[in-house]
């Protein structure tokens, strides 16, 4: 895997180099989103559902010229008009199944105090692991799958991959939070917690703000080099060369 890795690693920098208008571009939403997310937050549910709205047309523009990154394939402006509603739908899809989740989480355990937070403790570091491709399956998956479907085939890609997919990307999130000061310290379980909100639109717009202006380029530049690892890696790992990926493609 070593080599795989080193392999992949140095691809990614190349395409990563190609492609960054993709590293502008998640400057741009994260200001957007947060912006939108202010505005709109105070019409109660209906700036709920319009910040969703707003959130799923930025992280489709995203993915999409993510997935062009990841292909080699020059950014341009027409790209760019495009790609807010090149993957809206299935953006929009996935966003509904995790409103259902916690909605029916928040039913369950209302009232149940301190159990009802170590559920939620529970319940986050699983969804943290088994639905950290997610972004991934988006993008690549040529809206195969939408909904509980893609959080169930992601399920079942980090079941099958854990060890290679999991392990690089505790090092990216790592990379990414500590300079950014939001790397949480306590308990194991709350560190987890602070990695696997980096996957969120929310988590990944806050993180990108707080980093030092000094410092923004270079982690902007890394962050479009590490997602487009993970789309790379994907893609090995889903294709079945190995043992392990023979496995899971059967």
């Amino acid at each position: 895997m070593l080599n795989l890795y080193a392999r992949l690693a140095g691809k990614s920098v190349r395409l990563a180099l190609r492609g960054w208008p993709v590293a502008l571009a998640l400057l741009v939403y994260a200001v957007t989103f947060l912006l939108a997310e202010s505005a709109l937050g105070q019409l109660g549910v209906v700036g709920g559902f319009l910040t969703g709205f707003v959130m799923a047309f930025l992280a489709s523009s995203y993915l999409h010229l993510l997935s062009l990154a990841v292909a080699g394939r020059p950014i341009r402006l027409a790209d760019i008009r495009e790609s807010f509603g090149a993957r809206f739908w299935d953006v929009v899809s996935v966003l509904f199944a995790f409103w259902i989740i916690d909605l029916i989480l928040g039913s369950l355990i209302s009232g149940a105090g301190d159990r009802g937070a170590i559920v939620m403790v529970l319940v986050g570091l699983a969804m943290a692991v088994f639905f950290n491709p997610v972004p991934e399956l988006i993008y690549l998956g040529q809206g195969r799958v939408r909904s509980f479907a893609l959080l169930g085939e992601s399920g079942r890609f980090i079941s099958a991959h854990w060890p290679e997919w999991l392990g690089p990307n505790a090092l990216f999130a790592a990379a990414i939070l500590v300079p950014s000061g939001l790397m949480q310290g306590g308990p194991f379980a709350a560190r987890i917690l602070s990695i696997g909100a980096l996957f969120s639109l929310h988590g990944v717009a806050l993180t990108v703000l707080v980093i030092p202006i000094w410092l923004k380029p270079i982690m902007l530049i890394f962050i479009t080099w590490a997602m487009v690892f993970r789309g790379l890696l994907f893609v090995e790992l889903a294709n079945g060369k190995n043992r392990r990926m023979r496995q899971w493609s059967a």
